[in-house]
């Protein structure tokens, strides 16, 4: 039998509604596979016994003929979902110890379409970084060259979809965190419109900006996934009710007669694949106008005031007297210091200082409001895009994965290495990476366009 671990995850399902391999063995090839490369760290949390207890309900539900749009095909969750039952760390000394008593709604609904799932993956903590290896639980190794980083911070699914671990995994966004270790690992990743995917039961990290998404193999696979996970969901007030579109037969590759903008400021510095990629989407039909983004090169200091503001507040809850680790203390002040000191790591800390003094008295109005009026022209940058054309497409990260020693000297914190993710995660516009590492950016709510013209994008090899 073929080696069922290099099938994408489209090919997975084909199988499995073709009876051509059962969830259980599919599910044993990955776990095999898991145990071989754990090396690469890419997993927190294995659940073996729980993978194969799922995988043979599924198989019995495909034998009744009630398969669900996942049925059977194993997957990895990025430790920032709260999974029943299952410990969900936030890769965070200060969570080490907590086994959430209640599903997120993403992962309840993955359970639903009949997915398996294989462990919980690793990230930088809290989500806070691009490479992975702010983790407690240690660096994650990027499976093409084990001495260079994943990137981050959904670098432990990035890491296991390309090692071919997991059929795919699901990743969250608050800057770029699953466009920017897709890049990386040289896979596919896609975030929706904020608010197509509930955000309960996901770890918060910046409110206005954390977002639920996926990572596989191919932008196909990514469709499967992301499907089943959106939806309104009346536990997360920011969650829309309109309908679900069909974001598999949209995948139609015919892009002939859409007008794609190219942004000059996200073109400063491209990889080598980018102008055989401007040619092949005229040869495929499509009309490429040049558009000016002028706001961009705010971006990032609107990103790190507005989420480092949100994360202070987020990270509040975290005191050792409800849930997680406790450190203890003579007095109730001193418990809660001791307990934050040991249980977050310096890049948290870090972040939460600079949050309270932006929003502080002083901080709010001279840091704080001034971000959010250009988060707002930020925003209206790509409304006057939008007039003019369908989609946005640029490289993603255009820089090659830096190595773990040059990440832990600050290399994560590069201008280009977030530059092109960050506008579109403020403005909460669906946006995806292809497996070649070039990016498409659509208008909000036209996820199904995006992912159309991703798909074939992903066609130029």
């Amino acid at each position: 039998m073929t080696d069922l671990t290099n099938l994408t995850l489209s090919a997975t399902l084909k199988g499995l509604e073709n009876k051509e391999f059962s969830s259980v063995d599919v599910t044993k090839a990955y776990l095999q596979k898991m145990e071989d490369l754990r090396r690469l760290n890419a997993f927190i949390t294995e659940t073996p016994e729980h993978a194969l207890e799922m995988a043979k309900a599924s198989d019995e539900h495909r034998a009744k003929g009630i398969a669900g749009k996942l049925e059977g095909a194993p997957i990895a969750i990025k430790d920032m979902f709260c999974t029943k039952g299952i410990r969900t760390t936030a890769a965070s000394k200060i969570l080490s110890n907590f086994v959430p008593e209640f599903e997120a709604t993403t992962t309840e609904r993955l359970w639903q379409a009949g997915a398996v799932c294989l462990g919980k993956t690793n990230t930088d903590e809290f989500a806070m970084g691009s490479s992975t290896i702010t983790s407690y639980f240690g660096v994650t190794h990027n499976p093409h060259d084990e001495t260079r980083v994943p990137g981050g911070s959904s670098g432990g699914s990035a890491a296991a979809v390309a090692a071919h671990m997991c059929a795919a995994a699901t990743g969250t966004e608050t800057g770029g965190s699953i466009r920017h270790p897709a890049s990386f690992c040289q896979i596919s990743g896609f975030k929706p419109t904020y608010g197509r995917c509930s955000r309960y039961g996901v770890v918060a990290y910046a409110s206005s900006l954390d977002e639920p998404g996926v990572l596989a193999r191919t932008i196909e696979d990514c469709a499967h996934m992301i499907e089943p996970m959106m939806g309104y969901d009346p536990k997360d007030s920011t969650c829309s009710k309109r309908e679900v579109p069909d974001l598999v037969g949209a995948l139609d590759k015919n892009i002939k007669g859409m007008k794609i903008g190219i942004p000059k400021e996200y073109t400063e510095l491209v990889p080598d694949n980018w102008e055989p990629a401007l040619q092949f989407l005229k040869e495929q039909g499509a009309e490429l106008i040049d558009v000016d983004m002028p706001h961009t090169e705010e971006a990032g200091m609107v990103y790190y005031v507005i989420s480092q503001g949100e994360a202070t507040t987020n990270l509040a809850r975290y005191d050792g007297a409800r849930y997680g680790v406790r450190v203890e203390g003579k007095t109730l002040d001193e418990m809660y210091m001791n307990t934050r000191m040991e249980g977050f790591g310096q890049e948290v800390r870090n972040r939460m200082i600079l949050g309270t003094f932006f929003t502080s008295a002083k901080g709010y109005n001279d840091y704080f409001v001034p971000a959010q009026k250009m988060r707002s022209l930020i925003k209206q940058d790509f409304d006057k895009a939008f007039e003019k054309v369908d989609v946005l497409f640029s490289p993603a990260v255009p820089i090659k994965p830096f190595t773990i020693e040059e990440a832990k000297h600050g290399a994560a914190k590069g201008r280009f290495n977030d530059n092109y993710l960050m506008p579109s995660c403020l403005t909460g516009v669906p946006a995806g990476c292809a497996n070649n590492g070039l990016q498409v950016i659509g208008r909000m709510w036209d996820d199904a366009t995006v992912l159309k013209v991703l798909d074939v994008v992903e066609m130029m090899k």
